[in-house]
């Protein structure tokens, strides 16, 4: 939304804003995606295809996840930076590309250059204008806002114009910390909205909304805690336990996060996405 924003606001606007999720690709396919190949490049190349640079002159290229890219592919995103310059796969003329970058990521960029696991150099070409987003646990004025706007239009979505949020909800949602941050904000008022048995929906509505989010698979309502306990103890005891020892791991790692997930047991990648579970990254 704020790469959208600069574009619509920038003097960029009549050309393309392009999205490019350097995560969700293969290093084998992530190069010819975003500078595109010839004719013959590789087995199954019938035709000359663009990559995204191309597609985007003019505009905005908006380069999601930038921490996960390769180290080879580091090199070439460098040339395309700095010299503004690229090669198509299997081509041989040198393109110039007129293109305006916005670069995200969740990682700690300056945390994996000490590592080597990111360049400098690219670093420097990405930080010109930095912007930091905080989240949304950060943001509580927002919440009711937020909720507020997707209740309205989950109302009108699932026809039930007449679905509102009570204030014992939205206290409730406010006193969330949200690791998910607004999506997570939006998928749980829809559910409200499809789920709740009455046009207004109040704090017990959330409350069995988020339980249903701690006990993932589960498709009805959570059933009913023993007399004298709290509805998801046992869930919640787990919550805690797992963020004490992503704590601990991290403390005695000295916030090393790839010593962090050998102490634990885990990939790196699980414990990446624990921390942002947790709101911990």
């Amino acid at each position: 939304m704020v790469a959208r924003a600069i574009h619509r606001l920038s003097d960029r606007s009549s050309g393309p804003l392009i999205k490019f999720q350097c995560a969700s690709l293969p290093e084998s396919l992530l190069e010819s995606e975003l500078f595109g190949y010839e004719k013959g490049a590789f087995t199954g190349a019938a035709s000359r295809k663009p990559g995204r640079v191309e597609l985007t002159e003019g505009g905005t290229l908006f380069l999601d996840e930038i921490g996960d890219v390769s180290p080879a592919m580091q090199v070439k995103l460098l040339r395309l930076l700095q010299d503004r310059e690229f090669e198509t796969l299997g081509g041989t003329r040198t393109r110039r590309a007129d293109v305006r970058y916005i670069a995200a990521t969740h990682r700690d960029l300056e945390s994996m250059i000490q590592k080597g696991e990111f360049r400098q150099d690219l670093f420097y070409r990405l930080n010109v204008v930095p912007i930091w987003l905080p989240p949304l646990r950060a943001r509580p004025e927002e919440i009711e806002l937020l909720a507020r706007h997707f209740c309205s239009n989950f109302a009108g979505v699932h026809r039930k114009p007449d679905a509102v949020l009570d204030p014992s909800a939205i206290q409730l949602l406010r006193a969330q910390p949200w690791p998910g941050n607004v999506r997570q904000v939006e998928n749980l008022i829809e559910r409200l909205v499809i789920f709740s048995n009455s046009p207004r929906i109040d704090a017990g509505d959330v409350q069995r909304e988020l339980s249903r989010e701690q006990r993932p698979g589960t498709l009805g309502p959570p059933p009913p805690a023993p007399q004298g306990t709290e509805p998801t103890s046992l869930d919640a005891q787990r919550f805690a336990t797992e963020r004490e020892a992503l704590t601990s791991a991290l403390q005695r790692a000295e916030n090393n996060r790839s010593l962090a997930a050998r102490l634990l047991g885990i990939s790196r990648r699980t414990l990446y996405n624990k921390l942002e579970a947790h709101g911990l990254l």
